[in-house]
């Protein structure tokens, strides 16, 4: 008889998969109406205004969520550790999240009009500061799940917010006709509302903070930790999103349409190694404490060749096909996306190897290292943006953008190779 029962770490990456396969289903297929109803112009304001918002729920999420992942997964034998920790990220996720919501509503004048140069922005990110506590809330408990390793109802939350933020965002611009005002209400409602619905997956896991749980350095640690995180990760958000901000500074709102279509497609590519990502981090992390540093080489090794065969594969497909889907699905007028789409595809390529493992340095204990690589690569990223953009609009967004994934990927792995050698003294 053959067992076709997959294996636990399977089920989780199939759940993870799913979770980020509906979430880019769900951005392509708002991104389709919305080009459509909106036009480039229209389609680039609302992508400004949400690049904003992804960017500020990295500051309003303050890496808790990627805490939490690592210390429930480290002390996942420890019950009443892990609900100390879920029930500060949960405190810590309220005061950033709100704190974060302030200063991007106080901000909001200051960013449309002074460096956008579009003032109808201002009310659109001031409705989407309303937003912050609540996304902080969920991906608190998104990364309590996941360090339980509780993908399907990870999962489930994953899925519901983006699922329920293309239909409302639909209905709104659709059936409503409330063009981007519908589109930006289309994600901030489900949002406050998912944030509240993801508190019932953790309540079982949260305390009453008494006087002696408030006076342990359960909370500084994991904002400790996660300061650390939200560096590397604010500024990986920058380093792969100021292509879009740089464009819609230098060009116009229209060529940030074009740019938007582009990156669109590249999410596909994006998908396989970022749900791998999710498993990998929780293994890496149990392997380092228990001092398996084999395992976890041979994991890196694995990851990392199936995920550039598979990367590589898909984009040989979409740059055969990929001016017939713009043509198809948006329309003649948005051609010129399909030239930067091949030229951050090369890039894309290369750089998935990593995005699998891309949370190694915080589950080995060296959350530094991730936010100092990042840093001088979203450097490279602008400079090259700075020089390229002006002259070669986004064309040269899409070189810049593709050739510092490159420079960032042989970094990352220059660094993992001298750490395995010098630190764990593994020959690789």
């Amino acid at each position: 008889m053959f067992n076709f029962k997959l294996s636990k770490t399977m089920r989780d990456v199939q759940w993870s998969f799913i979770s980020l396969a509906t979430a880019s289903l769900s951005h392509l297929l708002l991104r389709i109406v919305l080009g459509r109803e909106l036009g480039p112009s229209g389609l680039g304001v609302y992508t400004l205004v949400f690049t904003i918002y992804i960017f500020g729920t990295q500051f309003a999420a303050f890496g808790i969520g990627a805490a939490l992942t690592k210390y429930v997964a480290e002390f996942n034998d420890d019950l009443a550790k892990t609900k100390e920790y879920i029930s500060s990220g949960m405190i810590g996720s309220v005061i950033t999240g709100s704190a974060m919501g302030i200063i991007l509503y106080l901000l909001s004048d200051t960013i449309s009009t002074n460096i956008f140069n579009i003032p109808e922005m201002a009310y659109l990110l001031k409705i989407t500061a309303l937003c912050f506590p609540f996304i902080a809330i969920n991906k608190a408990v998104l990364g309590a799940l996941n360090g339980f390793r509780s993908m399907k109802a990870f999962a489930f939350i994953d899925i519901a917010l983006n699922a329920t933020v293309l239909l409302v965002s639909v209905f709104l611009v659709l059936f409503l006709d409330m063009n981007i005002f519908g589109a930006v209400l289309g994600f901030v409602i489900p949002t406050i509302f998912l944030g509240l619905i993801a508190i019932f997956f953790a309540r079982s896991n949260l305390i009453y903070p008494n006087k002696t749980f408030l006076q342990n350095d359960i909370l500084r640690n994991v904002l400790r930790f996660g300061f650390y995180v939200v560096l590397g990760n604010s500024i990986g958000y920058i380093y792969t999103n100021i292509d879009s901000l740089m464009i819609g500074y230098y060009l116009n709102e229209t060529d940030v349409g074009f740019y938007a279509v582009a990156a669109i497609f590249i999410q596909g590519i994006t998908l396989i190694p970022s749900a791998i990502q999710r498993i990998t981090s929780p293994i890496i992390t149990k392997n380092h404490a228990k001092k398996e540093y084999g395992s976890i080489v041979k994991l890196l090794k694995s990851v990392t060749l199936k995920v550039f065969l598979i990367s590589l594969l898909f984009s040989l497909f979409l740059m055969a096909i990929g001016k017939t889907l713009i043509l198809t699905i948006f329309g003649e007028v948005f051609l010129p996306a399909y030239l930067p789409l091949i030229i951050l595809l090369i890039g894309y390529t290369i750089y998935s190897t990593f995005m699998s493992i891309g949370t190694f340095y915080s589950s080995v204990g060296h959350v530094k290292l991730s936010y100092k690589v990042a840093l001088l690569s979203a450097i490279l990223n602008i400079v090259l943006n700075i020089a390229f953009i002006p002259k070669y609009g986004i064309i040269g967004a899409a070189i810049a953008t593709s050739t510092s994934l490159v420079v960032l990927t042989l970094v990352h792995f220059a660094i993992i190779r001298h750490f395995v050698r010098r630190v764990w003294k593994l020959k690789v």
